[in-house]
């Protein structure tokens, strides 16, 4: 209907014809690929856990989202992979009278540092004893 009368004005003159420019081909510009990051996380973080829910505490600022957090028990170590792939290492120390109950849970909430907020993440958790 706009059109329409879009075209009467246009005809009767009260409205000056301009032709709509070609669209020119926009030049599409991709992120270039790049390896993920591997930073290591120099004190330990704290973890608990209550009533079955695992909580975990980082004293880190993230420059992405954490996707998932992985423990690997042979080597000691906790791994908070991101959406981007960067990964973030920290050394964690899990008494044996705590990895059967830890190896129980799947999801885990990451409590992180954003300035001097702090950040929640409900992810996915996977043990590796």
């Amino acid at each position: 209907m706009l059109n329409f009368i879009k075209n009467i004005f246009i005809k009767l003159g009260f409205i000056k014809f301009d032709p709509e420019p070609e669209e020119t081909a926009r030049e599409v510009v991709y992120e270039e690929f790049t390896q993920p990051k591997l930073n290591k996380i120099e004190k330990e973080p704290v973890l608990a856990q209550k009533d079955g829910h695992l909580v975990m505490v980082v004293d880190a600022q993230f420059n992405n989202v954490p996707s998932w957090v992985e423990w690997d028990g042979e080597r000691s170590v906790v791994t908070i992979t991101h959406m981007n792939g960067d990964i973030d290492e920290a050394p964690l120390e899990v008494k044996d009278e705590y990895i059967t109950s830890l190896n129980e849970n799947r999801k885990i909430l990451l409590v992180s540092n954003d300035n001097e907020e702090k950040i929640m993440h409900y992810v996915q958790f996977l043990s590796r004893v």
